[in-house]
């Protein structure tokens, strides 16, 4: 039976990344991963010499990220290499209240250049007055206090917003953007959430990747774990976590029990905690709350590969007036009422990294729409169909020029990262969703009730859109562990 410091259970940003910096200080850590490649929903694969990522990710922010301090802490700059493109490398497909598609070209990081302001006001119809608004609003987001910015972990994004006057262009981009960082409904996002990550894209911007893919950073930290003395075992499941005496003391695997002194689980809170460990090792009045939390939502779509150039950009939203979504337009939805045109987020990995393609000039996209995180429904399905009739109308060459073209939603998600064991839950594509009531003081503690369990990831530990947030979390979930076995 093999012994170590810690096990820490899935290999995704948030679990990779306590593992490494935790074999950093000197623990013997095994770090278990049911898939054969560390990164989680954002792991890069390979199909026959093309690499993309299972699912689409943004860094944000593109500099000065936790991403770049934990490979100056790990000091293994000469294995990732951050790619941030310059240049107008976003292209923004917006349908005006006429029909007509404007497009409008951008940087990751807005400056307030005359021309990035001629722009606005060309393709979203703002008039000088609705422009400073807009600089009102950014003003205020990169002004505010600590103090100020906690308070609003109980106010959604939407009512914070509104006051500020903004248009219905406007007001769509920026709603359109946090539906697409978030995966929740707009009026109960956390306002503390939102306008966090906002000035980390205003100050920071967007975009950041990596030479040969977005998961190349968690390989590194696997590879870190087993260089420091510890161990990286891909393709293990593992099936309970092992508790004697009211305390975890490790996790059963295919291959066997391994013991540690702390579990860190990276495998959600409502899995880790009612099926990998049981409800019945902690107080009914937590089973309740781990119950009841809400997930964020799921998104579906294609991931291609072409023989030419189509996409003219790197990152690509298509949006339109009633294409972002709160809890009304969802539910409409849910229930067969759909908008014009379904918030459509293209990235196209190979746009960041070119040698992604074995092939000089073939193009590697992921297009994705969102939809129930139930792995049953057949939401992303709709979804789907109705994104391919606007990418149809906006590049009608698209169907001629696909190598390859796999679909993917949430049971996928379920399938690769996050076990469903709550009805209409499994298929989140972030966790559980960052709204009012599940934010700040109200978000899981990061130490379990059972002694010895941690959760590390978007579930719980960290701030911020995506695997920002998970890295966050990791930092901070590694240092806890690391103090408690002092």
């Amino acid at each position: 039976m093999d012994s170590y410091d810690v096990c820490v259970i899935g290999a995704g940003y948030g679990g990779a990344t306590a593992a490494a910096l935790l074999a950093h200080s000197g623990r013997r850590v095994a770090l278990i991963e049911k898939t054969k490649v560390a990164g989680g929903k954002v792991q890069t694969v390979d199909r026959k010499g093309y690499r993309f990522e299972m699912f689409g990710a943004v860094g944000i922010p593109a500099h000065d990220s936790r991403f770049h301090e934990l490979v100056e802490v790990l000091d293994i700059g000469d294995q990732v290499e951050f790619l941030i493109p310059e240049g107008d490398v976003a292209s923004i497909r917006y349908k005006a209240p006429s029909g007509e598609w404007r497009t409008m070209y951008s940087p990751l990081q807005m400056t307030g250049a005359p021309e990035e302001m001629e722009n606005l006001q060309r393709v979203f119809g703002a008039s000088d007055e609705e422009l400073e608004a807009l600089a009102e609003l950014y003003t205020t987001i990169l002004s505010l206090e600590d103090e100020e910015l906690e308070a609003l972990d109980d106010v959604g994004m939407l009512e914070w917003m509104r006051p500020f006057g903004l248009p219905k262009g406007l007001e769509s981009q920026i709603c359109m953007n946090l539906n697409t960082l978030f995966v929740v409904p707009v009026d109960r996002l956390a306002a503390s959430e939102a306008i966090l990550t906002m000035r980390q894209q205003a100050m920071g911007g967007a975009g950041r990747y990596s030479v040969g893919g977005y998961g190349r950073l968690a390989e590194a930290c696997a590879d870190y774990v087993v260089q420091h003395g510890g161990a990286y075992l891909p393709k293990q499941r593992v099936h309970r976590i092992a508790i004697e005496d009211g305390r975890a003391i490790g996790v059963e695997t295919d291959d066997g029990v391994l013991r540690a002194q702390a579990v860190i689980s990276n495998a959600g809170i409502q899995p880790t905690v009612l099926k990998l460990a049981g409800s019945e090792h902690f107080p009914a009045e937590y089973i309740e709350f781990v119950k009841s939390l809400e997930p964020s939502w799921a998104i579906a779509g294609y991931r291609y590969v072409l023989d030419k150039r189509i996409f003219d950009a790197a990152l690509i939203p298509i949006f339109s007036d009633q294409s972002w979504l709160d809890d009304e337009r969802y539910e409409a939805m849910e229930q067969g009422s759909w908008p014009d045109v379904p918030l459509i987020a293209i990235d196209v990995p190979s746009e960041f990294d070119p040698s992604l393609s074995p092939v000089p000039g073939h193009q590697i996209a992921n297009c994705q729409v969102f939809c129930s995180p139930d792995p049953e429904s057949s939401m992303g399905e709709e979804a789907v169909r109705r994104a391919e009739q606007v990418l149809d109308e906006l590049w009608p060459e698209l169907r001629n020029h696909i190598i390859r073209k796999e679909p993917y939603g949430p049971k996928a998600i379920s399938s690769l990262s996050r076990d469903s064991v709550l009805p209409g839950r499994g298929g989140e594509a972030v966790g559980i969703a960052q709204v009012v009531g599940q934010v700040g003081k109200s978000k899981p503690d990061a130490r379990t009730p059972l002694t010895g369990l941690y959760l590390v990831g978007c579930d719980a530990g960290g701030r911020g859109a995506g695997t920002h947030q998970a890295v966050d979390s990791g930092f901070h979930v590694a240092a806890m562990v690391d103090a408690d076995l002092g």
